[in-house]
C-alpha cells in the first residue's frame, strides 16, 4: 500500500484545504476512500491524485497530475482553472458529473481534451422488503441542500403515514469545520428533532446509512 499511503498522506498534508481530510466524510473524501479501497495498489505509481484544489504548489513535476474537481465553479478552490499556467501542468481533470464538467468549461474555458467525467460509486446495498404500513422517505446530505425547503413542504403535507429520516450535520466535514459553521444550522436541526414524524439522526457513518437505506422507500 506504499502508494495509496503516499496519497493519504499527501492529503493530509494540504492544509489549503478548508476542511481536513482524515476528519472530513463528505462526499469527495468518500469517493477517494472507495477509489482507494477497490484499486490495487499498482494502479496508483506515478500519479499525484489531487482531490478538490487547483493549487500549484500541489502540482509534481515527476508525475501524472490528476485533479479530481468534486466542487463547484464558485469555489475558492477551484479558481486556479481560469489560469492557463495552472491548467497546462495537470494532465487530466476528472469530474464527477457531466454538469460540472459543463460548468468548468463554460466558467474557465478548460480544454475538453484534457478532461473527463467519472460518475460516482456507492457500495453495493442490498434492499429488502420495505414496510408496507407507512412511507419512509430519507435526507442524507448536507443541510444547505435543500433541508429548509424540504421541512417546509413536509410540515405542510402533515401526513399520518409518511416519516422523514434525517441525517445531516456540519461534523461531516470535522471538527473544525463544525467550529465554525455549525452554529449556523442549529435552529433547522432543532426543528427537525421537534417536528412530527420526522427522525433526526444528526451525522451517520456511510456504512450506517446504507442500513437505513434499505428501510427506506424514497431518497
Amino acid at each position: 500500500v506504499e502508494e495509496k499511503s503516499r496519497i493519504i498522506k499527501k492529503l493530509n498534508d494540504d492544509h489549503a484545504r478548508p476542511v481536513l481530510f482524515n476528519e472530513s466524510f463528505g462526499g469527495s473524501e468518500n469517493q477517494l476512500r472507495l477509489l482507494l479501497k477497490y484499486l490495487p495498489d499498482e494502479s496508483f505509481k506515478n500519479i499525484n491524485l489531487i482531490l478538490n484544489n487547483a493549487n500549484h504548489d500541489l502540482i509534481e513535476k515527476d508525475r501524472i497530475n490528476i485533479l479530481w474537481m468534486h466542487h463547484f465553479v464558485n469555489q475558492k478552490e477551484a479558481q486556479n482553472l481560469g489560469s492557463k499556467d495552472f491548467v497546462d501542468k495537470l494532465d487530466w481533470i476528472v469530474f464527477n458529473s457531466n454538469w460540472n464538467f459543463e460548468k468548468h468549461v463554460y466558467q474557465f474555458k478548460i480544454p475538453e481534451s484534457k478532461s473527463i467525467v467519472i460518475r460516482n460509486a456507492i457500495e453495493k446495498i442490498n434492499f429488502k422488503e420495505k414496510p408496507k404500513d407507512k412511507i419512509s422517505l430519507i435526507y442524507h446530505t448536507t443541510p444547505w441542500r435543500g433541508l429548509v425547503h424540504l421541512l417546509k413542504v413536509f410540515k405542510n403535507l402533515n401526513l399520518e403515514n409518511v416519516e422523514l429520516n434525517v441525517c445531516s450535520s456540519t461534523k461531516i466535514y470535522g471538527k473544525k469545520f463544525n467550529m465554525v459553521l455549525g452554529k449556523e444550522y442549529e435552529n433547522i436541526f432543532y426543528e427537525c428533532k421537534s417536528t412530527k414524524n420526522i427522525n433526526y439522526f444528526g451525522f451517520l457513518e456511510n456504512k450506517k446509512i446504507i442500513e437505513l437505506l434499505k428501510n427506506n422507500h424514497i431518497f
